[in-house]
């Protein structure tokens, strides 16, 4: 079985890793005990499927949905963020591999899309800017 804790852990390392602003899982992240200054992202665990290995086959898989949602003062800081959180979870190198290592321990995840991309919303959090990505990993166990 592929836990989801490890999962969330890697995708948050690998997003502060590769974007360098702080993301929270759930809530707004801390820097120093402090609020993060904008722009940051928030990590939502979502549904998702996890299979124990059929008869024939020893690897259980895991299918993960996440939400980003980035909080910004001003648009641009949202696209700005949103292009560096699609690039660290998207960008392949030019072998074919990911730029962005993501680290699960016992799994591997092979496959990563994005699912829904809602753009920058000014509307909902007064003076804040929000702009809302939903991620699909694809993983395996791993030996």
């Amino acid at each position: 079985m592929i836990d989801r804790a490890p999962v969330t852990v890697a995708v948050r390392t690998m997003l502060v890793a590769a974007t360098g602003r702080p993301c929270g899982v759930g809530v707004l992240p801390l820097v120093d005990g402090k609020p993060a200054p904008l722009p940051y992202s928030v990590l939502y665990p979502m549904g998702g499927a996890v299979d124990g290995a059929p008869f024939s086959d020893a690897s259980e898989d895991a299918l993960l949905t996440y939400q980003v949602t980035i909080v910004a003062a001003r648009v641009d800081q949202a696209e700005w963020l949103a292009d560096r959180v699609r690039r660290a979870i998207l960008a392949r190198t030019p072998a074919g591999g990911w730029e962005s290592e993501l680290i699960i321990p016992g799994a591997v995840a092979w496959q990563r899309e994005l699912v829904v991309d809602e753009g920058a919303d000014t509307t909902s959090t007064g003076d804040l800017v929000t702009y809302v990505q939903r991620y699909r990993f694809t993983a395996t166990a791993s030996a």
